[in-house]
C-alpha cells in the first residue's frame, strides 16, 4: 500500500502489519478476505453442480453453509475497506495534524488506530440478544415457578413419587454427563460417588476399569460411648452423606432458580456496553461511545479537545455515509457519561 507523506510512520506500519501480516498474526486482512472469498466461491461452484446432478440433498446444507460464508465475506470486506480509508482517505489528514501535537510514542497511534476500526461494530446484533435475553428469562421464570409448584402438588397426593422429583443428591446418581465428546461422561461417573459420599457399588459398574479403584473399602462401625479411630476417607464419606442429606429439595432450588431469573438484568460490558447503553439507537452515538471506552478504559488516553476533534474526523472517515456528519460536539455529547475526569472540557456547554 502506498501511503499519503501525512501518514505517520507508526500508523503505516500498523496498517502494513494488518494488511499484510507480521511476525504474530502471518496471515493478514487481505488474504484472509481472499480466502473468504475463495471459500465462498467453492460453495457456489459445489451448489451449481448439485443443482446440475440432481442431487437435491446436499442443496439445503450448501446453501446453509454459502450464507455463512458470505457474511464472512462482508465481514471482512468492511474491515478491509475501514483500514484503507484510515489510511487513504484525504479526510485523515487535518486527524494526523491534531493527533501529532498530542502523541508522543508510536503506542499510542497504534492503539488510537486500532480502536478507530474495532469500534466499528454492528450493534443492531447486540442490542436484538439483550431483547432476547429479556424475553428468555422471564420465560425461565415462569417455567421454574410453575415446575415447583407442580412437584410440590404431586408429592401432596400422598404417591410416593421417584426421587429425582425431589432428591438433588438423587437426580445427580442418575443423570450422566455428556459433553465434551464423552470425556466428561466417564469423570462426572468416576468422581460422582466422591462428591456425594457414596460408598462404593461392585454390582453397578459406573466407570472405566482404569479409572475406578480396586483397592477394598473396609466399613468401621464405632460402638456407643467407645473411643475408636475412623478412617480419614470414611470419615469424610459420612460428612458428605451428611451434608447432602440437608440439601433442599428440587422444588426449592427451581424457586430459587425462577427468582435469580426474574431479577436478573441482561446487559453488555466493555465497548459493546457503553456502545448501546441508550435505548435510542443512533449509528453515530454508538460509534463514538464504542471508540471512546476503547481509548478512555482500555489504552488510558485523556480525551483532550484535540483527541476529541479528530476521533469526530474519524467517525466520518470509518462511518462513510452521506446522511452522518460527526462534528467535536457530537463526541462530547456522547461520551460525556463514559468518564466525566477523562473528558478535558467536558462542562462545555
Amino acid at each position: 500500500m502506498i501511503f499519503p507523506a501525512y501518514v505517520p510512520a507508526a500508523v503505516r506500519a500498523h496498517i502494513t502489519n494488518l494488511m499484510e501480516g507480521d511476525s504474530r498474526e502471518p496471515l493478514g486482512w487481505q488474504e484472509s478476505r481472499a480466502s473468504a472469498e475463495r471459500q465462498l466461491a467453492e460453495i457456489e461452484s459445489a451448489i451449481e453442480t448439485k443443482t446440475q446432478r440432481g442431487e437435491v440433498d446436499y442443496l439445503d446444507g450448501l446453501r446453509t453453509q454459502k450464507a455463512k460464508a458470505a457474511q464472512r465475506l462482508d465481514w471482512w470486506d468492511g474491515h478491509v475497506a475501514c483500514l484503507r480509508r484510515l489510511a487513504l482517505d484525504d479526510r485523515m489528514r487535518d486527524a494526523f495534524a491534531l493527533l501529532t501535537h498530542e502523541f508522543s510514542d508510536d503506542s499510542q497511534w497504534r492503539n488510537f488506530i486500532y480502536a478507530a476500526w474495532a469500534a466499528r461494530a454492528d450493534f443492531a446484533r447486540y442490542r436484538d440478544r439483550l431483547k432476547r435475553a429479556a424475553e428468555l428469562k422471564g420465560k425461565i421464570a415462569d417455567a421454574a415457578e410453575i415446575l415447583a409448584k407442580l412437584i410440590r402438588q404431586f408429592f401432596e397426593t400422598g404417591i410416593n413419587g421417584p426421587s429425582e422429583l425431589y432428591s438433588i443428591p438423587e437426580l445427580l446418581r442418575q443423570t450422566d454427563n455428556h459433553e465434551m465428546q464423552g470425556h466428561n461422561l466417564h469423570m462426572w461417573r468416576s468422581m460422582r460417588r466422591h462428591v456425594l459420599g457414596d460408598l462404593p457399588r461392585r454390582d453397578i459398574p459406573e466407570t472405566t476399569p482404569a479409572a475406578e479403584s480396586s483397592e477394598p473399602i473396609e466399613i468401621v462401625f464405632a460402638p456407643m460411648g467407645e473411643n475408636s479411630e475412623v478412617d480419614p476417607k470414611d470419615d469424610a464419606r459420612n460428612k458428605l452423606g451428611y451434608a447432602w442429606g440437608t440439601a433442599p429439595d428440587l422444588a426449592a432450588l427451581l424457586g430459587t432458580v425462577a427468582n435469580a431469573a426474574r431479577t436478573f438484568k441482561p446487559s453488555e460490558s466493555g465497548m459493546i456496553g457503553a456502545a448501546i447503553e441508550s435505548r435510542q439507537t443512533s449509528q453515530k452515538t454508538e460509534y463514538l461511545r464504542a471508540f471512546g471506552n476503547l481509548l478512555i478504559d482500555v489504552h488510558n488516553f485523556e480525551l483532550k479537545r484535540p483527541i476529541m476533534q479528530a476521533m469526530a474526523i474519524v467517525a466520518n472517515v470509518v462511518i462513510n455515509l452521506p446522511d452522518v456528519d460527526v462534528n467535536y460536539d457530537d463526541v462530547r455529547k456522547a461520551l460525556v457519561r463514559l468518564g466525566r475526569d477523562r473528558l478535558e472540557n467536558s462542562g462545555e456547554n
